[in-house]
């Protein structure tokens, strides 16, 4: 049998039996407030899937909205960081599960009361038990960790997830630290700052597209 891949079951043409779809995936209708509106029902239960990256990032979300509910602008960075990182993984590869996670919990794991260039050991804390509890693998969880805490003491890591994660931060904070007539200053950041093509093609994309609407 054939299932689009939000089907939960499909019934055989031949005997009438019906199927469960076993590779079923909802992706951003697992967290998405508009799900029920979008598919006409709000996937749950054991009809959610449980192991991709969209699934994974889904159950992260949900717990991060929790640790900063009291702290919406952190909130909206961090799905922001997300946004621009699923964007730059589909173009320059690497692990999204590794990609995908370190993005969002940058924010969770900002240092609180640590030293500059010291990793808050606390809040990374706070990230492992957050990626055991979503059912992250601990090569997932080694990998996000391992990121974070090499972004927050400065220290390179030689490996694409982590410049995926350096550009999505920035290009997340990009448009809040900077105003699109500051071309200056944005184009010094671009070239400075970013690193992948696609991540410096987008911040140059957002620049044109503000410029256009003031037009």
């Amino acid at each position: 049998m054939e299932f689009f891949k939000d089907e939960t079951s499909g019934r055989c043409t031949k005997c009438g039996h019906r199927f469960r779809n076993p590779g079923i995936d909802f992706g951003c209708a697992t967290w998405c407030s508009l799900a029920e509106q979008c598919l006409g029902f709000v996937p749950e239960g054991d009809s959610a899937p449980k192991s991709t990256e969209g699934a994974l990032a889904g159950r992260l979300i949900q717990q991060i909205g929790v640790a900063l509910k009291d702290a919406p602008t952190r909130m909206i960075s961090a799905l922001k960081a997300f946004h621009h990182a699923k964007e730059l993984v589909a173009k320059e590869g690497g692990a999204p599960r590794i990609a995908l996670a370190a993005s969002l919990l940058l924010e969770v794991a900002a240092p609180s009361g640590a030293e500059p260039g010291v990793v808050d050991e606390l809040n990374l804390q706070k990230v492992k038990l957050m990626l055991q509890e979503v059912g992250a693998d601990e090569q997932t969880i080694k990998g996000v960790c391992e990121i974070i805490g090499c972004r927050q003491t400065g220290k390179e890591h030689d490996s694409i997830e982590f410049t995926i994660v350096c550009d999505a931060d920035r290009l997340a904070r990009l448009t809040t630290d900077y105003s699109p007539d500051e071309h200056g200053k944005l184009e010094t950041v671009i070239q400075n700052q970013l690193i992948t093509d696609t991540a410096k093609q987008r911040a140059r994309s957002w620049c044109r597209a503000v410029d256009a609407g003031n037009d």
